[in-house]
């Protein structure tokens, strides 16, 4: 997939998610019967002093630990104008959690991922590893729009680590990935049974809009810039018009008693294009893993505000 048909994909995935999530009507009435993890003893006596108060809800936490494989595509013209492409595997750990200021309105989401690929060009005579380490975080408002159905859509601030190294360069042969971002996320879930096995599908999105990242110019070495100290113009301000990255996830999660397993798909875009330098690299993964809810503490007789719906 081009990185034009990879971002037109995602855009039009948001455009739809956002006017539903404006025109959702309030939560089903009270004659409804309410999800299981929303199920509240409205009235409780007052807490002794020094003791959490009964009537705030208890906020479990939503976590998933996963495995990921797949194989990336890489192009770095400081390093080589050849694509190279190979095997990815990746550790991922997802944390959801309801706001403590507005635990029905508001979730947070912190999303940690590590990948690694080994990859090759089309003759088989160089080869190529890349590194990276991706944080973010986001905090998301949140819309029901039906029994079981919800959408979210907000802010995110992401963090990323990392680099390539081409093994068949003697000058040259490592590039530095580096890059702080400001971005928009969105989130659809919905839960229901099939027969006895409850299931959980979720997609999300994410799309940096504007940051910062580092790139040398061409054939600038890195010894020039951090041993001679030329480094003016290594640092950039990012945004549509020269750095487009992607995140798509799609999984769904089998729950088997208190935990789940999770199977998915991720997809990630990284691209730059600044000092007359292209990056373009592209991971289709495989997701493999399990999640749950925490509780802090046994869940008392009181409400308990979930996002995993």
């Amino acid at each position: 997939m081009t990185t034009s048909k990879a971002l037109l994909c995602s855009l039009i995935g948001i455009a739809l998610l956002f006017p539903a999530a404006l025109r959702a009507e309030k939560p089903a009435p009270e004659s409804l019967p309410k999800p299981v993890c929303q199920a509240a003893h409205e009235s409780s006596p007052k807490p002794a002093p020094g003791r959490a108060s009964e009537t705030e809800p208890l906020r479990p936490v939503a976590s998933a630990f996963t495995f990921e494989i797949g194989r990336q595509s890489a192009l770095d013209t400081y390093l080589s104008p050849i694509r190279y492409s190979g095997l990815d595997v990746a550790l991922g750990y997802e944390r959801l959690r309801a706001a403590s200021f507005a635990p029905e309105k508001w979730l947070t989401r912190h999303n940690v991922l590590l990948n690694f690929a080994s990859m090759s060009n089309q003759s088989g005579s160089g080869a190529m590893m890349s590194l990276y380490l991706d944080y973010s975080f986001a905090m998301l408002r949140r819309w029901q729009l039906g029994r079981g159905l919800w959408l979210a859509g907000g802010g995110e601030a992401a963090l990323t680590l990392g680099g390539l190294y081409n093994l068949r360069n003697s000058n040259n042969p490592a590039t530095a990935k580096v890059a702080i971002d400001l971005g928009a996320t969105a989130m659809a879930s919905y839960h229901l049974r099939v027969g006895r096995l409850p299931l959980t599908f979720r997609y999300q999105v994410s799309l940096p809009v504007v940051g910062t990242f580092f790139s040398p110019a061409f054939g600038q070495s890195y010894y020039e810039m951090f041993y001679l100290g030329n480094t003016a113009g290594i640092v950039h301000f990012g945004a549509w018009h020269n750095r487009v990255d992607l995140r798509n996830y799609l999984s769904v999660d089998l729950h088997l008693g208190k935990m789940a397993l999770r199977l998915g798909y991720r997809q990630l875009m990284r691209t730059t294009h600044v000092n007359h330098l292209d990056t373009q690299v592209l991971g289709h993964m495989f997701v493999l893993g399990i999640s749950g809810e925490i509780f802090r503490s046994a869940p008392p007789a009181r409400r308990v505000v979930s996002v995993y719906n």
